[in-house]
This record gives C-alpha cells, structure tokens and sequence, in this order.
C-alpha cells in the first residue's frame, strides 16, 4: 500500500512539474546546465562519474556565481585513456565524496528548474547507475529535460553533425575561455549554445516552456530519422 503510494505521489509531482513548465514564459523560467565526466562511456560496464558540475540561468542569463563543480570519487581507478581526455586522474578524485554523497546537494541545485544538456541521457545513465534507488535518481527521472542535441536539430535540421565543437565553431560561440572536457567548462559552453537556441526560438516565435518541449520532442524524432538515413545511405 505503502509502495502504491509513492507511485502515485511520484505521478502526481511529474504532471504538477510539466503543468508549472508549459505555462511559464521562457524568460520566467530556471534552467539547470548538467555535464559529468566519467572514467569511460559504458556505464553498463562498470564505468564511473569522476566529476560533475552544474551552472544555472535565468532571465536568460547565465548566473556565474550559481554553480557546482565537483569531484566525486569512482571507488575505482581512472584508466589512462580517460585520464588523456579530460586530465581528472586518480589524485583528483581520491578521497572525494560518492555521488549519493553528494545527492542533496545536487537536488537542492536543480529544485523547480528545467534541466539541460548536450547528449543529458548519457549524464542521467551515469547517475542512475551511480546513485540507485536515491533521490537523485528519482529526481532524474522526472525531471523535464531539453537536449541540446534535439533542440539544434528541430531549429537546424540541415547540419552536417550535432557534436559541441562542431556546433560552436558553426554558430561562433566563444569556447577559448574555458577547459573542454571539464564537467564546469563544457557546461558553460553547452549554456551558451543554449542561449543561442532559446533566441533562435523566440524568432521563430517560440516563447513559453511547453513550446520549446514541443520543439524539442521534434529534433528528436527529426535526429532520429537523419541518422538512420544515413546509416542507409
């Protein structure tokens, strides 16, 4: 009865949460960035998150003095491949706090915002794995997300690829001032290619929440169709 309970209340908290969102205009609206770093791409595989961060914006700015970026120990070593991409190595990350360690802090971060990343399932996978049956997880899991990803394939369906630097080259958006391949620096990158989309929208006369979902939920299934045309071609 217990269990039934929590469903139910889950559900309720979910559609409560997408109610407050789709009526809100874009510029009453907070956005969460989220990047991870990780011992490896496989978290099937035993993989772990060694860094994450976090940067907020509203009004349609970023906030610079509202953020996380944090080390989180694996409770496993980091493999020298990992180590040449984002040069986090075992002295980083030793004795650090777990992610479940760091749960409540990273939910009191993302509480009434709309979470947003480049490729964000990769991120959530890592957290579901990371911190199971928490808090976090289950946050992840209702939260309401925009890939930047999708978002750039329903405003720019012609590009040739969706990668970050690609993208920021494409759009010149200013990347020299931060560390690619840090969970701080890709999260201030990935904010303002954001921005950039949430501008593109407004000319396109995208202005509330819901209508940048909607947005969204279309450059997905668009990025799904280009990419298995290509895989035939």
């Amino acid at each position: 009865m217990i269990l039934v309970k929590n469903i139910f209340k889950s559900i309720r908290s979910y559609i409560d949460t997408h109610r407050l969102f789709s009526s809100l205009p874009i510029e009453d609206c907070s956005f969460v960035i989220l990047d991870t770093e990780t011992t490896g791409l496989e978290a099937s595989k035993g993989d772990k998150i060694i860094s994450l961060a976090t940067l907020k914006i509203r009004n349609s700015q970023i906030k610079e003095d509202e953020f996380l970026d944090e080390f989180i120990n694996p409770e496993r070593d980091v493999p020298w491949e990992s180590v040449k991409i984002h040069h986090i190595t075992d002295s980083h990350v030793r004795g650090k706090p777990t992610l479940p360690q760091l749960q409540s802090k990273i939910n009191l971060f993302l509480k009434k915002s709309i979470l947003i990343g480049h490729n964000i399932e990769f991120d959530k996978k890592f957290i579901y794995q990371d911190a199971p049956d928490s808090d976090l997880s289950r946050r992840m899991k209702k939260i309401t997300s925009i890939d930047t990803i999708y978002l750039t394939a329903a405003l720019y369906p012609d590009l040739e690829n969706y990668d970050l630097s690609y993208l920021c080259e494409h759009f010149h958006i200013r990347t020299n001032d931060q560390i690619r391949h840090s969970a701080l620096g890709d999260c201030w990158i990935t904010a303002r290619l954001f921005l950039h989309l949430l501008n593109k929208a407004k000319e396109n006369n995208i202005t509330t929440a819901s209508g940048l979902l909607k947005l969204c939920n279309q450059g997905t299934k668009l990025h799904h169709l280009i990419r298995n045309a290509k895989k035939i071609h």
